[in-house]
């Protein structure tokens, strides 16, 4: 997997709510090393010590800075899906499906809520 497909990853994974904070330092320095050029790339690659909150800001500042972005959750967890297919149909790959699951699950119950909240 190239470094760009690697930050969409990263960001579809972040709009998902399914996302790895902890290793975002550590794959920043490696699309670096990859070649990627992104201010927001160089600052997520020092940003270990920063709250978790503002390393996902980061790495939404490099989806846009690259024109990486999704238009839609829907097309974020289509392409997430897609490529962590072969990672999701091992036996490790069991609780990236439980993820995404609960991810969808929690997105519809928030839509239901927000609907009867209307009604």
């Amino acid at each position: 997997m190239s470094a760009l497909d690697d930050i969409r990853l990263a960001e579809a994974a972040r709009m998902l709510g399914i996302h790895d904070v902890d290793g975002l330092a550590g794959r920043a320095q490696a699309w670096l090393a990859d070649g990627v050029e992104s201010p927001s790339v160089a600052l997520l690659a020092e940003s270990g010590d920063l709250p978790e909150e503002q390393r996902l800001r980061i790495l939404r500042s490099a989806a846009v800075e690259l024109d990486l972005t999704f238009v839609s959750l829907q097309t974020a967890r289509t392409y997430y899906v897609q490529r962590s297919l072969p990672e999701l149909t091992t036996v490790e790959g069991a609780a990236g499906i439980a993820a995404l699951s609960n991810g969808l699950t929690d997105e519809w119950t928030g839509r239901l809520r927000r609907l009867f909240r209307r009604l």
